[in-house]
């Protein structure tokens, strides 16, 4: 079963995914030095250890796209969990999301998937 983490938009209609919300987060001048330290170690681990997904030629992906964690995945999927926890912990609810048809697969490696979502496609906790 393949894993993706959202974060809860407030205001949005569409949740979006844990990277984009790291970025974000990090920017609040409030959030406390110890949450701000572990969110900037997380967020250079997975620099460090996940690909940015590249159609081919190395152009961008459909924006349509979501990224899910392959379930062999497991020291990125644990990462990933205690991202969301930090997250959660800066006042940005998260849930994870688990799906055996998580759309068209559009790039794969060894640790994620990008795919077009089927419409029957969960995205939402």
């Amino acid at each position: 079963m393949y894993i993706r983490f959202i974060v809860l938009a407030r205001r949005s209609r569409r949740p979006f995914g844990l990277f984009q919300s790291d970025r974000w987060c990090l920017e609040d001048p409030e959030l406390p030095h110890w949450l701000r330290d572990q969110i900037e170690a997380h967020d250079t681990w997975f620099k460090k250890h996940l690909r940015i997904p590249r159609a081919g030629g190395g152009s961008r992906i459909d924006v349509c796209a979501l990224c899910w964690f392959r379930p062999e995945a497991h020291e990125h999927i644990a990462r990933a969990r205690e991202l969301a926890w930090l997250l959660s912990e800066a006042g940005n609810p998260t849930a994870m999301i688990k799906s055996r048809r998580p759309g068209q697969i559009v790039y794969c490696d060894e640790f994620q998937i990008v795919a077009r979502p089927y419409a029957d496609t969960r995205l939402r906790a």
